[in-house]
């Protein structure tokens, strides 16, 4: 069955999976990594390095460029076969592709990063961690199911184009949302560049008119609580390196060691 939707599409078809694989990707990394901050790459992995946050913010950073990478296949793919877009029902044969390629990134990263490998799970700290799995690898199946009979039966071309559309710019407004920190006006997570002084973090908290919650051992990373969620932006000056806003608080970071006293 899939030999029939691929066969014809050529290259706007696997243009299509691609695109679709890199959606899901960032579909993953920027709402579940970093606004919902329920997993990042490999934290399910026991070691202190695989909890430290500046290796979960370099190797989700990876993740994050290799699906750039996949993206950048397709837009080549589809810019090679941009003419056979003439034929009948080719908008709606990409959007089948598209809606297969985020399916079957859920899958492959369902069976392998989260039961064959281990390296995480979609809620990590919930006892229930399984459903959520398994919540996951129902939406690839649903997601392929979808892109089959939307080939087979679906709409017309102006339908398949709206819904591909809509998949992107979801995917970046919900980057854009990651790295404000407008989404939390009470707190905000600040990670700042390694080596600053603590007189240098105090003065950017007494900027923000903010008050301390909580910093890790390196004081580096600090939590504090704002009466203006636009006085975030102010710490960038003052050598943070990200800010975010995410409506969970630490997230991710509650799982780093706590610090020593």
């Amino acid at each position: 069955m899939l030999n029939h939707i691929f066969r014809p599409l050529r290259r706007y078809g696997l243009a299509g999976f691609f695109i679709g694989v890199a959606l899901a990707g960032f579909f993953d990394g920027i709402l579940l990594h970093q606004i919902l901050q329920w997993h990042s790459l490999f934290s399910s992995l026991d070691g202190q390095v695989y909890q430290d946050l500046r290796f979960r913010m370099l190797t989700d950073g990876a993740f994050h460029a290799a699906m750039y990478g996949i993206g950048l296949v397709g837009l080549w793919l589809l810019w090679r076969g941009r003419h056979e877009f003439a034929s009948e029902g080719s908008g709606k044969r990409f959007a089948s592709t598209l809606l297969i390629g985020f399916g079957v990134w859920h899958l492959a990263d369902a069976v392998l990063n989260h039961w064959l490998l281990g390296l995480h799970h979609i809620k990590e700290d919930d006892p229930n961690w399984l459903w959520w799995d398994l919540a996951f690898f129902a939406l690839g199946l649903v997601c392929v199911g979808l892109g089959i009979t939307f080939d087979r039966f679906g709409g017309r071309r102006r339908l398949s184009n709206t819904l591909a559309s809509s998949v992107g710019i979801i995917a970046f407004a919900a980057g854009a949302v990651a790295a404000s920190p407008w989404s939390n006006p009470r707190l905000v997570t600040v990670v700042f560049k390694q080596g600053i002084s603590p007189a240098a973090v105090l003065a950017a908290v007494e900027n923000a008119n903010g008050q301390i919650l909580w910093s890790n051992a390196d004081g580096d990373v600090w939590a504090i609580a704002l009466k203006s969620s636009f006085d975030g932006w102010s710490f960038y000056r003052y050598g943070a390196l990200y800010v975010s806003g995410s409506v969970f608080g630490m997230g991710c970071f509650s799982a780093t060691p706590a610090p020593s006293t």
